[in-house]
């Protein structure tokens, strides 16, 4: 017998050739990585909005309801009262501290660190909301009034939160 003249030749890769495949693998996961962080950091933005919302809609609702005319002056903006369960009209909420907030609770251990409701009480679920309100002299289309504006923040939300606006003229 005659020895075959074929000679086997192996492929494969080289070493060079899978490291290569090993950097752009590397690359293509750390892209991915990448875009799945940013989702991920900004999915719960929607929702902070929504309260922020919430939040302020409920405190320009409250400085809304209250009398137009100072009731111990007759006053528009009569001499302001000193803490949020005590006021008794619009002009009182202006420049609003601590969120409004006269008492602590357990998850809202300092003033201002949660919303808080028309009593001063903190709302334990409104953790690193800040709120402020500004209400100052407005003449709308020839009327005289107040323009408010309440502003919601929250630490996790980028920008500067939400702000609602109303006017508020004498009943």
């Amino acid at each position: 017998m005659r020895p075959s003249k074929s000679i086997k030749t192996e492929r494969g890769f080289s070493l060079l050739e899978v490291l290569a495949s090993i950097v752009v693998l590397g690359l293509v996961f750390a892209g991915f990585v990448s875009v799945y962080a940013t989702v991920l950091r900004h999915s719960s933005d929607a929702q902070l909005q929504n309260q922020a919302t919430a939040v302020a809609s409920a405190y320009l609702d409250e400085v809304l309801s209250r009398p137009y005319l100072d009731p111990d002056t007759g006053l528009v903006c009569g001499t302001p009262e000193a803490a949020r369960p005590d006021f008794d009209n619009s002009c009182d909420y202006d420049n609003l501290s601590s969120n409004g907030c006269t008492s602590t609770s357990s998850a809202c251990p300092t003033l201002g660190v949660c919303a808080c409701d028309a009593s001063g009480a903190p709302v334990d679920g409104l953790r690193e909301f800040t709120v402020t309100v500004d209400v100052a002299a407005s003449n709308l289309s020839g009327a005289s009034g107040l323009a408010v504006a309440v502003t919601a923040r929250h630490a996790g939300l980028a920008g500067d939160g939400v702000i609602l606006r109303a006017y508020r003229t004498e009943d």
